[in-house]
């Protein structure tokens, strides 16, 4: 099969496009978390409830900055492929791997 090194760009953009994104959410998150904490916090008056936030927030975040990783690792891939691809013949045999 052959690479069509346009396609295979757009990916690597939309891949790009996804990280950006998924970072500034998460960061929107984490500001956000954090003013809400502080002010749960300040009123002393939460029944435990900013602790439970917190403890679930902290997994939230762990589980986002995970799926940063996979799509770098991923987009990374796919740039090693494509630059291995137009080096080569241009085929791909199992040059992707996630």
């Amino acid at each position: 099969m052959l690479y069509d090194p346009t396609t295979v760009n757009n990916l690597i953009a939309d891949l790009t496009q996804y990280h950006t994104t998924i970072s500034s959410e998460r960061e929107n998150a984490m500001n956000a978390a954090n003013k809400l904490l502080a002010e749960a916090w300040q009123s002393g008056n939460d029944g435990g409830g900013a602790g439970a936030f917190k403890q679930k927030h902290t997994t939230l975040m762990t589980d986002l900055d995970d799926l940063l990783r996979t799509l770098a690792t991923g987009k990374q891939h796919v740039q090693d492929a494509l630059d291995k691809a137009m080096q080569t013949d241009h085929k791909v045999a199992n040059d992707f791997t996630w």
